[in-house]
């Protein structure tokens, strides 16, 4: 029987296992994990952005870049179906004191059209402050929606037009960069942050990476060890994702 629920059902192959047994390991939390280490630099490199840190999972991976890109009472903008509002438990509110302003797209698409009238200007000081506009690529509850690298630009443009962070669910960024041909570093260059697992298409067992510029992973890493996200002989499971990148 194929399982078809979703693609985090998947089981490490023998290549993983081996990887992860004959992992090289130290203590994460001292940043002396050379296998984590390795697979970070790596990371950063394939998505063209200046460091990377490792996580358990992807939802930490956005909202600890939710987190740093945030302050509380601001706001984040993203599509209604959007896996951050939908499935992430309440944890913008819970963890970073933010709300977000859902956007009803097109199977998970929305347009600077429609989010530019709902950006709170800066002298409203009675509004939330919109902080953030967030892209999921490619979208979960639109039925795997690959978003126009036309829109992503322009959805940038206006972020920038505003003074705004552009984040970017990547979770399954892999998936849209093998349909199109664009590559991972071609969609996160035009974003502030990204979070993109190991554990959805990939096959990993579990763990996200997010990436961004020093400064930004140099808070993230604050904010992981904050939620209890430090882990210490991490190498055992970060060992798999160079398989999952090889196979």
């Amino acid at each position: 029987m194929i399982d078809l629920r979703s693609d985090t059902v998947t089981r490490p192959s023998e290549a993983m296992r081996k990887a992860m047994y004959n992992a090289k390991v130290g203590d994460d939390v001292f940043k002396e994990d050379p296998t984590v280490n390795k697979l970070e630099q790596y990371a950063a490199e394939l998505l063209g952005k200046e460091a990377a840190l490792y996580v358990s999972s992807g939802v930490m991976g956005n909202q600890i870049c939710l987190n740093v890109l945030t302050n509380p009472g601001d706001e984040v903008i993203c599509e209604r179906d959007a896996h951050i509002f939908n499935y992430e438990s309440g944890s913008p509110a819970a963890l970073s004191g933010i709300q977000l302003f859902p956007v009803e797209g097109n199977y998970g698409v929305i347009t600077p059209e429609q989010v530019e009238p709902i950006i709170h200007p800066t002298s409203a000081y009675y509004m939330t402050r919109t902080k953030v506009i967030e892209v999921e690529n490619t979208h979960n509850r639109g039925g795997g929606t690959i978003w126009p690298i036309e829109n992503i630009i322009a959805l940038k443009n206006l972020a920038k037009k505003y003074n705004l962070f552009y984040h970017l669910d990547g979770a399954r960024i892999w998936n849209a960069s093998v349909a199109t041909g664009i590559s991972v570093n071609e969609y996160a260059s035009h974003f502030d942050s990204i979070s993109c697992c190991l554990s959805k298409g990939l096959g990993a067992p579990i763990g996200s990476i997010v990436a961004g510029t020093k400064d930004f992973i140099k808070e993230a890493y604050r904010v992981r060890k904050a939620w209890g996200g430090g882990m210490r002989q991490v190498g055992i499971l970060a060992a798999a994702g160079f398989i999952c990148f090889a196979e």
